[in-house]
């Protein structure tokens, strides 16, 4: 049975200090140049985290279990950009995708591309597109493409 906590009282957030894990992003981006995903796994419900996370969301434990995550999901939300930021028509639609990939409970955000807005849905297979010459960075997933 899963146990819900409550905290009495009020938090004021513009003042809360939100601790920011380096070693995850380190770790991930290290593996992203062999083309491969790492993050952790909560050793007390199993929970994976992608980016790999310090601490369970759920039991507010140190987390420090290495997962490795598949580069193939499905998607679970998205958005079809049909204007830039300030107005203006694109020439083609954009599509921002939100993934669970497979292996991991998080969702990670990036473009879809070689899909046409009308075929993109709601449980929708995809997997990364890598790039050719990786780095250790952000960039080395290039985008989303349909498995």
């Amino acid at each position: 049975m899963e146990e819900t906590r409550q905290v009495q009282g009020t938090w004021d957030l513009s003042t809360f200090k939100f601790r920011i894990e380096g070693e995850g992003i380190k770790n991930m981006l290290k593996e992203m140049k062999e083309a491969k995903l790492l993050g952790n796994r909560c050793h007390k419900c199993g929970t994976v985290y992608l980016p790999a996370n310090f601490y369970c969301r759920k039991c507010h434990i140190a987390i420090h279990e290495p997962a490795e995550i598949s580069d193939h999901g499905e998607v679970m939300s998205y958005t079809i950009g049909y204007a830039d930021v300030r107005g203006n028509p694109l020439d083609e639609p954009r599509v921002s995708l939100m993934v669970k990939l497979d292996g991991s409970d998080t969702w990670i955000m990036g473009a879809g591309e070689d899909m046409k807005p009308e075929d993109v849905h709601i449980g929708m297979r995809v997997k990364i597109k890598w790039a050719d010459q990786r780095v250790g960075n952000l960039q080395d997933m290039e985008s989303f493409i349909p498995e």
